[in-house]
């Protein structure tokens, strides 16, 4: 019983990040990268004024930081991002960084958000 109750209280079960059965939710992951990763790139975006060559830098650092040994850092990294800008990080994304597959998969989605939305800028203005 009382790890059960231990199972109910952690936050990443109770925020639906962690299924029951342990599985990360991906679903659940991509609702909150989805959420938080557009006004960061549009605020990249409008800080560096659309260079790309800035932009291509912080993206090449992010890869880079992409593996086992360096993505917790790469995560608080990234927090600390959204603070610098002005922005506010997740609540709700923060436990992630307590699971290393669901932290594996928020990075994953976040790079693939944050790409999205620069490419969507960079169309806009040559549009």
């Amino acid at each position: 019983m009382k790890g059960a109750k231990a199972m109910q209280e952690n936050p990443l079960t109770t925020k639906g990040i962690i299924q029951q059965n342990g599985e990360i939710s991906k679903d659940k992951i991509n609702l909150i990268s989805g959420a938080i990763t557009p006004p960061f790139a549009e605020t990249v975006w409008i800080f560096t004024n659309g260079d790309m060559d800035t932009i291509n830098r912080l993206t090449h650092v992010f890869l880079d930081m992409d593996t086992d040994k360096d993505r917790e850092q790469l995560f608080n990294l990234i927090r600390a991002l959204y603070g610098l800008t002005g922005l506010r990080f997740s609540d709700e994304a923060v436990p992630i960084a307590s699971h290393p597959q669901a932290l594996e998969y928020f990075i994953f989605s976040f790079l693939a958000d944050f790409g999205e939305v620069i490419q969507e800028l960079r169309n806009e203005e040559t549009a």
